[in-house]
């Protein structure tokens, strides 16, 4: 049973070290607001401050609005520019905050390892976003999401998606699913997902690694940190509340970092920031979660599932 609807969202959480691991989407977000309010108060249009710092208007812009590539990291040598250019003053409190949002947001990430730097730019996205996460409320419909995958379903599913494509190396994905749910849900996050229950019944993959896949479901439930519920196809839905899509709605430690939502259209991961979009899909999960079983019902599902399972794959 999960811990998470006991936690306020957004209350400062700590890593396993007891340092506040900050989010570098996060802190892009930040320093982009941080730049942009000096910007407007000093009466500067892009043009006017690139002038005066002798930083391009369009750094200056893709630095006041991240989201427009999100894996782009700030410079810092730029930021400390357009701080002299904007009369900030050096060692002031405001500088070294602002710095400090610049160096945290281009810190390094895991992911550009090389052992993960081919584990796609959909899954790049997942990890920014889920990178020092203290809550990830998570949906899936048909299939188990990454975060969750053991590593044969995982492979078997990016053969079966990319075929002979592009992509027809699977073990760089695979490294990045893996190593996502040890920086999570091994981590310091509380995890709270709602399977649709065709993602339990449904065999996208071969028995044997199927029913491997949802013992290590039952397994990664054993922790506290780990809710898992299971809607049947019948779950009394309320009106507008049925999800389009699978998505993934994340909270931070820091209180003044607001939660983000990513959303799986297939193609790509597409981010959702605006507070009313993602307010809506904190109430859309809280609804899901009433509908569907409790968490001693789902394992107790779960469970039986893979009875079953393994009683045909004996009988194969």
């Amino acid at each position: 049973m999960s811990t998470l609807d006991a936690v306020p969202t957004g209350i400062i959480r700590t890593g396993k070290e007891g340092r506040l691991t900050p989010n570098p989407l996060a802190r892009q977000r930040r320093l982009g607001l941080a730049l942009l309010s000096l910007r407007e108060q000093r009466g500067h249009s892009h043009a006017e401050l690139s002038r005066k710092s002798g930083v391009s208007a369009s750094v200056i812009s893709r630095t006041e609005n991240p989201f427009g590539d999100v894996h782009r990291k700030p410079g810092l040598l730029s930021v400390r520019r357009l701080l002299d250019a904007l009369d900030v003053e050096r060692g002031s409190r405001e500088w070294t905050l602002i710095e400090s949002y610049a160096e945290e947001a281009a810190s390094s990430r895991w992911w550009e390892s090389s052992g993960f730097v081919r584990m796609g730019d959909g899954q790049r996205t997942y990890a920014l976003v889920e990178a020092g996460a203290s809550t990830i409320r998570e949906y899936a419909g048909m299939l188990l999401p990454g975060i969750v995958q053991t590593a044969e379903y995982a492979r078997h599913r990016v053969l079966a998606v990319t075929g002979d494509g592009p992509v027809a190396d699977p073990d760089p994905i695979v490294r990045g699913r893996q190593e996502r749910q040890r920086q999570t849900i091994g981590g310091v996050a509380d995890y709270q997902l709602v399977l649709e229950e065709q993602a339990i019944r449904r065999r996208p993959v071969p028995p044997a690694v199927m029913l491997e896949q949802l013992r290590h479901l039952l397994a990664l439930m054993d922790d506290e940190r780990v809710s898992v519920r299971v809607a049947l196809v019948d779950a009394q839905l309320a009106a507008g509340y049925a999800p389009r899509a699978p998505y993934a709605h994340v909270t931070y430690p820091d209180m003044d970092d607001p939660p983000i939502v990513v959303v799986d259209n297939v193609t790509r991961a597409l981010l959702v920031t605006d507070s009313a979009e993602v307010s809506g899909y904190a109430q859309l999960h809280h609804r899901l979660r009433e509908a569907a079983l409790s968490d001693a019902d789902s394992a107790a599902y779960i469970r039986q599932a893979a009875g079953e399972l393994a009683a045909t794959t004996r009988e194969a």
